[in-house]
């Protein structure tokens, strides 16, 4: 009797047991067993805004989350071009990247963010991106298994090449000019009165080192990271168009974390954007002269006004041909708050 007596409490027991770890882990289903490992992947050295980004991101990532998170660090193209990491991150063969023009192929409505002389300013652009503009335009990224975490700094983007100082569109004819895969640039330098050419940004520095292109452009963050002003004779400011680079996650990882995981990825992401914003600001100010100092590079300042009157027809055309029926509308709303 005493025999049967221990064996009941014993099975007991260890019922007791198998139920109260099953609840455990019903109750925390979305608690990861082991740490999270995000891979973050972009093409800037260290000198760029995207790897300084990167390594604030996985700072701020791997302390609020008590090493719940571990990041992961992949930059200079270790993993591909802009388009290879935005393809990566959806697919899921890469858990984080960052990816600036070439996401206007997943959204219809980043196709307005390239619109030429959109934004007037730094403070202009947080005011759309920061609020609810910025979030309505990064929803449709859900519908393709992206989940957006952050306008961070490209910057206003800037023209050079090895034929002449831009001062006007004309100055630009018969130069072949690197930009990146984007329609909407297409057409803008089409209009401008360039020769553009798509390529991936890994590619660039060969092409301009071999001719193969003239000339190209980009934040002076981006040129100066690198190396372009070596192989370029003319640095041009025209700030035609403001570009951020998106961080993009993997929205099946995301959903599948808890709550306050994700919230830790959101903020640092945010807070990610307002630190790269303020180094691009502060290398606007100087990285022109350094690399005037470091290669002969020539300078000069567009005459704007004769570029933006050619702007308004395109900013037509992009909303003419954009999917979504609101698109005239928000770039509207966007341009309002420059005022």
């Amino acid at each position: 009797m005493k025999r049967i007596v221990v064996s009941f409490l014993a099975v007991a027991m260890l019922c007791t047991a198998l139920w109260a770890g099953g609840s455990k882990e019903g109750a925390t289903s979305k608690e990861p067993s082991k740490p999270v490992v995000l891979r973050i992947a972009h093409t800037h050295t260290e000198e760029g805004l995207y790897y300084k980004g990167s390594v604030k991101f996985k700072e701020l990532v791997e302390s609020r989350s008590n090493g719940r998170i571990k990041v992961e660090h992949y930059p200079n193209g270790q993993l591909g071009a802009d388009k290879d990491i935005q393809e990566g991150v959806k697919i899921g063969t890469i858990e984080t990247g960052l990816s600036s023009s070439p996401v206007v192929s997943l959204n219809d409505y980043y196709k307005l963010l390239d619109a030429p002389y959109l934004f007037v300013s730094r403070d202009h652009m947080s005011k759309a991106l920061d609020g609810e503009i910025g979030a309505k335009m990064a929803k449709p990224l859900e519908d393709v298994g992206i989940k957006h975490l952050g306008y961070w700094e490209n910057g206003f983007r800037h023209i050079t090449n090895n034929k002449r100082p831009i001062y006007k569109p004309e100055d630009l004819a018969g130069i072949k000019l690197r930009i990146p895969e984007s329609a909407v640039r297409m057409n803008t330098f089409k209009a401008f009165g360039a020769n553009p050419v798509a390529m991936p940004f890994t590619e660039v520095f060969g092409a301009l080192q071999q001719g193969i292109i003239d000339g190209q452009e980009n934040p002076l963050a981006t040129i100066y990271q690198a190396s372009l002003h070596e192989v370029q004779k003319y640095l041009s400011f025209t700030g035609h168009v403001y570009s951020s680079v998106h961080l993009l996650m993997n929205k099946k990882l995301f959903d599948s974390l808890p709550a306050d995981l994700q919230k830790i990825l959101i903020d640092a992401g945010k807070e990610t954007a307002q630190y790269t914003r303020k180094l691009g600001e502060e290398a606007d100010k100087k990285l022109a002269d350094l690399m005037h100092q470091k290669s002969g590079i020539q300078i000069n300042q567009a005459d704007v006004k004769s570029f933006v009157a050619l702007s308004k027809p395109i900013w037509k055309q992009i909303t003419d041909t954009n999917k979504f029926k609101d698109a005239a509308e928000l770039l509207e709303k966007i341009a309002a708050l420059g005022n």
